[in-house]
């Protein structure tokens, strides 16, 4: 089942739950941790993955707010063990993907 799920992470746009950036491999990748791992606390990560996304677009605070809050958002969620270490992990890729998308990303939530 696992290799099913990391499978899928190859094949293009995959409907995903989690919804958490604009790239659907890292977006795929990220679902299937959190779901094999962390199942607990997929819903609560998927709106904190909505709510950054949502501050990218309407760009009202900065784009290190909105990074700030998303790590925020997802370390409230775990204090120890795998899915901290998944946690740290998604918040470094935001901190580290944020300033090649952030001036790329529209009023409409795409990327130009």
């Amino acid at each position: 089942m696992r290799i099913l799920l990391i499978l899928s992470t190859f094949i293009g746009f995959t409907m995903c739950r989690l919804m958490c950036g604009i790239e659907p491999i890292t977006t795929n990748w990220m679902e299937i941790q959190i779901k094999l791992d962390c199942p607990a606390i997929l819903e609560h990560h998927r709106k904190c993955c909505l709510a950054h996304g949502w501050c990218y677009v309407y760009k009202k605070v900065s784009m290190e707010a909105c990074n700030n809050e998303y790590c925020r958002c997802v370390d409230a969620l775990a204090k120890e063990g795998t899915c901290k270490m998944h946690s740290d992990n998604f918040c470094m890729n935001v901190k580290n993907l944020g300033p090649m998308l952030w001036p790329t990303i529209n009023e409409n939530g795409m990327a130009i």
